[in-house]
């Protein structure tokens, strides 16, 4: 399915020829709303650099942070997430916590020149007639179309269609979200879980 097939789809549930037009609309605020509750942990990537500063600039098509290292006395090392540093933090003389910043990572105890790895979940991005797939467009077409659906739902007031899709999109989003969180387990091995006696 692409961008332009899925707007053929949404047409063709809704039986409204005369949404054409607002068809990308929907497909839109689908997304906002879909994107806002999904962490999709497969898509996972990493980047290496060295901060400026203290600071780590982070990529373009950044989302969410999975965890960043810094290589400090020949080892990698995980650091800590803290929203608030306390002025021990802020004063530590080797790289120990990281915050957010102005859009931007800090590690805490590091200078200019400080090796990290950043490991993080990239944003997806929205479909348009330039980008007419994504993941979650080529791994849940189900979710894609139930969902902007139902924002046509609710744009036509047709209460029971939204109700109807309401139920459908929710465990829907459950499931795209167990799919990528199954993707990264191993599905064998020589570990079993045994019951309490």
């Amino acid at each position: 399915m692409t961008y332009a097939t899925l707007q053929s789809a949404i047409a063709g549930y809704m039986h409204r020829s005369d949404l054409a037009a607002k068809i990308p609309t929907f497909i839109s605020v689908a997304e906002s709303s879909m994107f806002r509750d999904l962490d999709i942990k497969n898509l996972q990537v990493s980047v290496t650099g060295a901060t400026t500063g203290a600071y780590v600039t982070l990529p373009v098509d950044f989302g969410s942070v999975v965890r960043l290292t810094v290589t400090y006395g020949g080892r990698e090392r995980n650091l800590d997430y803290k929203a608030v540093p306390d002025a021990s933090t802020a004063t530590s003389p080797t790289p120990s916590l990281y915050s957010l910043e102005n859009n931007k990572l800090i590690i805490w105890g590091a200078g200019t020149g400080q090796s990290y790895t950043l490991y993080y979940t990239p944003s997806l991005q929205p479909l348009s007639d330039t980008n007419p797939t994504n993941w979650l467009l080529e791994n849940a077409r189900d979710l894609y179309l139930y969902a902007s659906c139902l924002e046509a739902a609710k744009n036509i007031r047709d209460d029971n269609e939204v109700q109807k899709l309401t139920s459908m999109v929710a465990p829907l989003i459950a499931s795209v979200q167990r799919h990528s969180e199954r993707r990264g387990q191993p599905t064998g091995g020589s570990l079993q879980i045994k019951p309490r006696p």
